[in-house]
């Protein structure tokens, strides 16, 4: 992983790591340009199963939603959610 970010809080009971990005604070890569690194690593780290949170350069929050796409578990794409909060989540969740 060649992005910069610290760990700003661990959420245990729903297996949700938050970062900040701290590329404007330190350089080098953002996690949103590293995006699949960040997610591998995090994975190594808590399972499969962990939602990575970040507050990215620009002051906004973002998950990064990993999705397999083959049956090798190193095949997985990146994607970007916006995060608006646990509460929105979970209403989100239950109305889909």
């Amino acid at each position: 992983m060649r992005a910069r970010c610290s760990i700003v809080e661990r959420d245990d009971k729903n297996n949700i790591v938050f970062l900040k990005d701290l590329a404007n604070q330190y350089g080098g890569m953002t996690i949103t340009n590293d995006a699949e690194a960040v997610v591998n690593y995090y994975r190594s780290i808590y399972g499969n199963r962990v939602r990575v949170v970040y507050l990215d350069t620009d002051a906004e929050w973002w998950e990064l939603v990993w999705q397999a796409d083959g049956m090798w578990d190193s095949d997985f794409s990146v994607s970007f959610k916006p995060w608006h909060g646990m509460v929105w989540d979970k209403l989100s969740r239950t109305e889909a």
